[in-house]
């Protein structure tokens, strides 16, 4: 159980610094931009479902218990924090890459269609809500349906939803991003098709997992010359996320340690890394001129440790009532 918890915290920080690392190549094209985004949302989507059934398996699900402290865990951080950001994003328009107006229409747009919000990886987070509603209904009726054939039937749902995520235009202007909920439910599914069978216990010899990972970062790092296409797309995402399962066994097998230090705080850098990654490139570049890779390591390490201190320092304050609220929206467990 314990390797287990350091593999499921090394990805939650893995997934994150790939997040952050692709957001620092401000305007700028790169090979390691183009390998990250193959698999790191998918990365993100299949781990919340391998939790998901991790959570609900042997147990009776409370729907309703269980949605609210989703929506206090999203929701909360995504209306708080885009709502605070909104003034300053308005002030500071003229170095963004997206201006915005100061008006109540903008305003509520960038609510309810998540990818015109100020923080730009916030879409995430209504949209990860909407495949838990999704989840905690299909899991209720199973429950209910008690089927005798789960694995065909967990096969065929999974079938289903690669099919959507191929077929279904794909499109980042609809409403709460409820086309976007479809298309990475594939990815969520397949988490709990994971977890719910077992499917890693293959990865425990030492060598598959160091030849699984030598396979699968050889494939993605040639799917970087081959054509994108939905069908593509969705193998190449595949295979980012037996990539990174592979690496986080070897990760927990080896004992290794230095993502460690970032694992309680790495929700705190997601919501947090847009805001000191805008100080470090869309407004500093404005006013010096440094070489291009200095921009880079910059933002990838004021996108980390920026919000890392920011955990550390709403932590020690979380049981007040202000530092209470504050920790709250910036991801920080109170109780």
């Amino acid at each position: 159980m314990k390797q287990k918890i350091v593999e499921i915290s090394f990805l939650h920080v893995f997934a994150i610094l790939l997040v952050v690392i692709g957001h620092s190549f401000f305007q700028t094209e790169s090979l390691i931009v183009d390998w990250i985004y193959q698999f790191h949302v998918p990365l993100f989507f299949f781990v919340s479902g391998y939790l998901f059934n991790v959570s609900v398996q042997g147990r009776k699900l409370q729907p309703y218990v269980f949605l609210r402290r989703k929506a206090v865990r999203l929701l909360l951080p995504y209306f708080a924090l885009s709502t605070l950001l909104f003034v300053p994003k308005v002030l500071l328009s003229q170095f963004m890459v997206r201006p915005i107006q100061a008006n109540w229409s903008e305003y509520v747009l960038m609510l309810i269609y998540p990818y015109r919000n100020v923080n730009g990886s916030y879409w995430f987070l209504p949209t990860l809500f909407l495949l838990f509603v999704f989840a905690v209904i299909a899991f209720s009726l199973s429950q209910r349906l008690q089927h005798r054939a789960p694995h065909t039937v967990a096969c065929l749902l999974l079938f289903l939803l690669a099919l959507a995520n191929i077929v279904l235009p794909f499109s980042h202007d609809t409403l709460f991003n409820i086309v976007g909920a479809i298309h990475y439910a594939f990815y969520f599914a397949l988490g709990c098709f994971v977890s719910n069978f077992r499917l890693l216990r293959f990865l425990n010899k030492d060598i598959t997992a160091l030849l699984l990972f030598l396979l699968t970062f050889a494939l993605s790092i040639i799917g970087l010359n081959v054509n994108t296409s939905p069908l593509t797309g969705l193998f190449l995402a595949s295979d980012g996320i037996l990539m990174s399962l592979a690496l986080a066994r070897l990760y927990a097998k080896y004992k290794l340690c230095f993502f460690n230090h970032l694992s309680p705080a790495s929700y705190t850098i997601y919501l947090y890394h847009g805001i000191f990654q805008a100080l470090s490139i869309q407004i500093l570049m404005r006013f010096t001129h440094f070489d291009t890779a200095f921009y880079i390591l910059l933002a990838i390490l004021t996108g980390v440790y920026g919000p890392f201190l920011i955990y550390k320092l709403l932590f020690n304050f979380r049981n007040n009532r202000f530092g209470r609220f504050l920790a709250m929206i910036s991801g920080i467990p109170v109780s």
